[in-house]
């Protein structure tokens, strides 16, 4: 159906975590967790999703660590 090994639809995915479908199409509308999409246009979610959703898994995020330190004079 999907092409990964591990993917649920919508409904479920909501369902497992105790939201409605619509939150999870705003969530994707908005970006905070973006659906990946049949070539039909369905969504669909991993088990990667399901961690990060549910706090298991931190969101990888392409930020940099910047350190300041105090300049004494």
């Amino acid at each position: 159906m999907c092409g990964v090994p591990f993917c649920l639809n919508s409904r479920v995915f909501a369902k497992k975590l105790g939201l409605s479908v619509k939150t999870l199409q705003r969530w994707d509308v908005s970006g905070k967790l973006q659906a990946l999409r049949t070539l039909s246009g369905h969504r669909f979610y991993t088990e990667d999703d399901l961690l990060i959703a549910s706090g298991l898994k931190p969101i990888e995020a392409n930020r940099k660590t910047v350190v300041y330190r105090p300049c004494f004079i």
